[in-house]
């Protein structure tokens, strides 16, 4: 009975040894070496105690036998000590670290899809670095006017993207933000097809986790000599630049198109006897009526300046109607518009 213990306690030191290094995924120095002793000394004891000359065999396996017993006590308190945080702990305990567990996770779910979400209303492109400088994240604005799928790119790759005269001058601004100089305003040209176009990025530095993240907008800025109207449908039509786009498309797909430009002179004149509003609203109007008639189809109107616009045409009956109305003139042409007591 007494040897089956002994190989008992034995087995315990091992197994309490292998249990709470599992079950606490941290392996203690003090106790491996504990148990590689207590190995020696059992191979010691078992096999070659006739080299412990000052104590008799039958003492050494006694006194043995109490050090592993006493072992055995000591690597199942410290075993009983690390449960006991948890033996503290009621049901009630268990349901209110569940509710706050979930309450937190709810509120970080709600924050990212705020956060996805605004991104969605932004008019602006959001540039996400790496806390490296290596790559960087672009939201699908960006993508758009580079005409790219994929919104994960290194910094050589976005690099790539801008006009060689810019490159430079890019990487040396991105480069001087940090704590000192959180703030990054800079202005470049980037490839939007097969031209470039400029743009305007603003970023801000911030630490998470000791790690330093750039994140900024990124602004197509629209070069043209006249303000903006305020004014949704006249604000909304694609410009020169785009027109260049859509005649190349055009042509590369040998599809017959008309184009026509119309130039409202009679615009300044209503800007100084009314005031600039009564003309935008004059534009808009003019602008409804070419788009009803001429121009139904998406992104067929262009502005080219204040007051001078271009339409395409890609059907021949509403050609031969704006034919017929430059000829003839009516209606078509000269739109008459009332907008309050003015006409």
């Amino acid at each position: 009975m007494t040897d089956y213990l002994y190989y008992a306690s034995l087995g315990m030191i091992v197994f309490l040894f292998v249990l709470s290094t599992v079950i606490y995924k941290k392996l203690r120095i003090w106790k491996l070496i504990l148990v590689i002793l207590m190995m020696a000394i059992f191979v010691i004891v078992e096999f070659f105690s006739s080299l412990v000359t000052f104590i008799s065999e039958n003492d050494l396996q006694s006194y043995f036998s109490y050090l592993v017993y006493l072992i055995v006590i000591v690597l199942a308190i410290f075993f009983r000590n690390k449960i006991k945080v948890t033996q503290n702990l009621t049901d009630y305990d268990f349901f209110e670290l569940e509710k706050e567990l979930e309450s937190i996770r709810d509120s970080s779910d709600l924050l990212r899809k705020r956060f996805i979400h605004t991104i969605g209303l932004l008019n602006e492109g959001l540039v996400f670095y790496d806390d490296d400088l290596s790559g960087l994240f672009l939201s699908d604005e960006i993508t758009d006017i580079l005409e790219i799928d994929n919104p994960q790119l290194t910094i050589e790759e976005f690099k790539n993207h801008i006009h060689p005269e810019d490159q430079n001058a890019y990487m040396q601004s991105i480069k001087k933000v940090g704590k000192k100089l959180p703030d990054l305003l800079h202005k470049y040209r980037i490839r939007a097809g097969s031209h470039y176009t400029w743009v305007e990025e603003k970023g801000k530095l911030f630490t998470h986790k000791n790690k330093d993240y750039l994140i900024s907008t990124l602004t197509k800025i629209d070069i043209k000599l006249y303000p903006k109207t305020s004014i949704q449908i006249v604000d909304s039509l694609p410009l020169e630049d785009e027109l260049t786009n859509t005649l190349s498309q055009l042509r590369k797909e040998k599809k017959p198109f008309y184009l026509a430009m119309m130039h409202l002179t009679n615009v300044p004149d209503i800007n100084k006897r009314f005031g600039r509003d009564v003309g935008n609203l004059m534009i808009a109007e003019y602008i409804k009526q070419m788009r009803y008639h001429f121009a139904r189809e998406n992104n067929t109107i262009f502005r080219i300046t204040g007051i001078q616009f271009a339409v395409i045409i890609s059907d021949e009956q509403k050609y031969a109607n704006l034919n017929r109305a430059l000829v003839s003139g009516g209606d078509l042409i000269n739109v008459r518009i009332n907008i309050g007591g003015i006409v």
